[in-house]
């Protein structure tokens, strides 16, 4: 991996550790890796682990808005955004369709669920 994208890398991480720092719901960091995985990733966040079972509209959110922090920092501080953040978004994805689809948090739509079994792959739990 050149230079340029370890830096690229190393921001995308970081962004997503400053946005969990000020974030009320986040879950606590507990380090953060540029080092390449076998899985693909080029870096990870790591949380400690969660022990809560029932999730607010507010944590939800928060955990949006940290997933989102490494593309909001590719964008700010390389100037380019670039495939790296595509895990993020297919989990911030299913997090806002569960939202809407599956919790009935949408206050449009009021307390629905349009969940259906064959659409179990679009369901997220946080």
């Amino acid at each position: 991996m050149s230079a340029k994208d370890k830096k690229a890398v190393a921001l995308h991480e970081c962004g997503h550790a400053i946005a969990g720092w000020f974030m009320e719901h986040a879950d606590p960091l507990l380090k953060v890796s540029i080092v390449p995985r076998s899985n693909g990733a080029l870096g990870f966040a790591q949380y400690l682990p969660n022990e809560i079972s029932l999730f607010s509209k507010e944590a939800i959110l928060d955990k949006i808005a940290v997933a989102l922090g490494g593309r909001a920092a590719e964008e700010i501080f390389v100037g380019k955004i670039s495939t790296g953040a595509a895990d993020d978004l297919d989990k911030v994805t299913k997090m806002a369709y569960s939202m809407v689809a599956v919790y009935g948090m949408n206050p449009e739509l009021g307390l629905l669920s349009y969940n259906q079994n064959n659409a179990s792959e679009q369901f997220y739990k946080p």
